[in-house]
C-alpha cells in the first residue's frame, strides 16, 4: 500500500517507536542560513522527491520540525529505510538524510568469512545497499539544492 506522503501524518509516538528498531549507519547534516524558507514547504519538496522514486514514505511534524521515514523503492533497492529531519528556523536550519537499518540485521563479518557459511547473499546485498545509498545521496541533494532555489523567502516576514 502506497502512502500519499503529503495527506499523511503519523502519530509521533507511532513514528518514534519505528526508530528505535532501527541503527543509523550513515548520517549527512547539511546546514542552511539567510534563505527565510518556510520549512513546511521545504518538507513538502522533500517529500516530492520521495514520491517520485516511488517510496513508501510517512512524515510527522514535531516541536523542532519534521521527520520522514522512506523504504521500499524499486529505483533504490536498500536494505533498511531513509530519515530525513528538517528543523531549525526560516533563517537558520538544518536537513539530515540518515539510512537505518533494523537492529540485529547487520552482520559485521567480512566477505570470506560470510561465504565460508553461505553468507555471501548478504554481504552482496549489503554492497548493493552502499551503491545504492551513494547515488541516493547524490540525487537527494541536488533535489534539496533545487529546491531550496523555489522555496526560498516563502516564510512570511
Amino acid at each position: 500500500m502506497r502512502v500519499e506522503l503529503q495527506s499523511f501524518w503519523v502519530n509521533p509516538l507511532t513514528l518514534n517507536h519505528l526508530l528505535e528498531l532501527f541503527i543509523f549507519v550513515s548520517e549527512v547534516r547539511k546546514c542552511w542560513s539567510d534563505k527565510n524558507v518556510n520549512l513546511e514547504l521545504l518538507t513538502r519538496c522533500i517529500g516530492d522527491f520521495f514520491k517520485e522514486n516511488e517510496f513508501n514514505a510517512i512524515k510527522e511534524e514535531s516541536e523542532s520540525g519534521y521527520q520522514i521515514l522512506a523504504e521500499d523503492s524499486p529505483r533504490f533497492e536498500m536494505e533498511g529505510c531513509v530519515s530525513v529531519a528538517v528543523e531549525g528556523h526560516p533563517n537558520d536550519f538544518f536537513v539530515d538524510l540518515d539510512l537505518c537499518v533494523e537492529k540485529g540485521r547487520r552482520l559485521l563479518l567480512g566477505p570470506l568469512t560470510m561465504s565460508l557459511f553461505g553468507g555471501g547473499i548478504y554481504y552482496l546485498r549489503r554492497i548493493k545497499t552502499k551503491e545504492n545509498w551513494i547515488r541516493l545521496e547524490k540525487e537527494f541533494w541536488k533535489y534539496v539544492d533545487n529546491a531550496l532555489l523555489r522555496v526560498a523567502d516563502s516564510a512570511g516576514c
